[in-house]
């Protein structure tokens, strides 16, 4: 998400002159356009506000998400247990804005990317998964809420050109797992390091490839999430394969998914996430 020096004015509280003057001191971080005009990532408030607790308390929600009261208090409460039901209405509604406004929002309001994935989304699609199963949602509109999702991770993006980055870190799925939305949150958290260029290579990556690959590109990091086992005897041969080739080396192997519970290798380059909080706890150490 993009936001004009009016626009952040809006939503801090404060008028233009004191967001130029913001910036001008490089407290608050901006591209300037060819013609001048300042433009602010999302990322730019985000670390000015967790800098500056006296502006981000100010965050001026009715701005964000217009005069919903109960949306407001759900927010400043942060009740993540309705959040998510609204999460989950918003996906599936008419508007194309109301899903990205309400995550904007919780982000400039505290909640770390890490946290939003855990607490709210993966939650929201966890419920989104229930009610196709029951048949309370249409395919159409599960389909709708996954691009949603997926266009909201490509705007958290941090837009810079990283320069002489110190690790490689790759994403991906293994055989027919089609799931690819978890590596789109790992590659977001990954980013969030400007020590790490991470490359998403997407869903039903061939391992022999991807170990070719490696002998060009060596990672540092290498992120799998595993959702989908149908081919359980594949996917540990596939897993294994993976460990064994960089058994003797400092990369970091996570795994991640609600099927890792069915991988039986346990060597020592392997990590096992519960949490994308997890990931980004062992991220931050790569400096």
């Amino acid at each position: 998400m993009i936001y004009n020096s009016y626009q952040v004015a809006e939503i801090m509280n404060i008028n233009v002159s004191t967001v130029k003057r913001l910036t001008e001191s490089g407290k608050l971080n901006c591209q300037k356009t060819d013609g001048g005009h300042r433009k602010f990532h999302l990322n730019d408030l985000k670390d000015f506000f967790k800098k500056n607790k006296k502006h981000a308390a100010k965050v001026n929600l009715q701005y964000l998400i217009g005069t919903n009261k109960s949306l407001t208090n759900a927010i400043n409460n942060k009740d993540n247990k309705k959040l998510i039901n609204l999460c989950f209405k918003s996906l599936i509604s008419d508007s194309d804005n109301k899903f990205t406004t309400l995550c904007n929002a919780l982000i400039l309001k505290g909640y770390s990317i890490d946290i939003l994935f855990d607490e709210i989304i993966i939650p929201t699609l966890i419920k989104i998964g229930e009610e196709w199963v029951d048949e309370n949602l249409l395919i159409t509109e599960e389909h709708l809420a996954t691009e949603r999702i997926k266009n909201l991770i490509f705007n958290l993006k941090i837009k810079t050109e990283k320069v002489k980055t110190k690790y490689n870190a790759f994403c991906f799925t293994l055989a027919d797992d089609k799931h690819d939305l978890p590596t789109y949150m790992a590659e977001t958290i990954i980013n969030q390091n400007k020590n790490i260029k991470t490359f998403n290579l997407g869903p039903d990556l061939p391992v022999k490839d991807f170990i070719n690959l490696t002998k060009k590109v060596p990672p540092s990091i290498i992120f799998i999430s595993i959702i989908y086992t149908e081919k359980l005897a594949l996917i540990n041969k596939e897993i294994n394969l993976i460990s064994k080739t960089f058994d003797k080396t400092d990369v970091k192997i996570f795994l991640s998914g609600k099927a890792t519970q069915n991988i039986n290798n346990r060597r020592k380059n392997l990590i096992y996430l519960k949490t994308f909080e997890e990931l980004n706890q062992y991220i931050s150490n790569f400096t």
